[in-house]
């Protein structure tokens, strides 16, 4: 849940600054729809837990990031997505257990006059030296009316310890 969130915010935010650029398009007079696309690809190193023992764990990401804005300077229409694809390599620091696998991430929003929503996906499947593994699902999604009432919420995330 707590990376949904923050990719949902993280989507918000690159909306954000896409609006701001919207509204300088707008000034000017063009009224042209507004698109812009963003591809990272490289290796990250973070640090986290691992859910299945609850010790630290370091991890190596792989990433390919792909990331698409629209919005229409005129109008109140805008929506985005972003998709992320990493080969995992993590050490769980309290066995030395060695994991290896793939994480795909995927996130939209969609705003318009009449309503607003977003989702989000993960799935990550990793294997350990050891012979365990873990396998993670999540799927949330929210959705508002034109009056900012939310209408639907919910978040379903599904671990695997093996």
């Amino acid at each position: 849940m707590k990376k949904a969130v923050s990719l949902t915010l993280l989507v918000f935010a690159v909306v954000a600054m896409g609006a701001a650029g919207s509204a300088v398009a707008a000034a000017g007079g063009n009224g042209h729809t507004f698109t812009q696309t963003d591809n990272f690809h490289g290796t990250q190193q973070t640090s986290d837990f691992n859910p299945c023992t609850g010790n630290p764990i370091d991890l190596t990401e792989v990433s390919n990031i792909v990331q698409h804005l629209t919005s229409f300077p005129g109008g109140d229409e805008a929506w985005g997505t972003f998709t992320e694809e990493d080969k995992v390599t993590g050490v769980d620091e309290g066995t030395g257990v060695v994991y290896t696998g793939h994480s795909t991430e995927w996130g939209n929003f969609n705003v318009n006059e009449r309503n607003a929503n977003d989702t989000f996906t993960a799935s990550i499947h990793v294997a350990g030296s050891d012979g365990s593994s873990i396998s993670y699902h999540e799927v949330a999604h929210e959705s508002w009316d034109a009056n900012g009432n939310l209408t639907v919420q919910f978040d379903k995330p599904s671990l695997t310890c093996g």
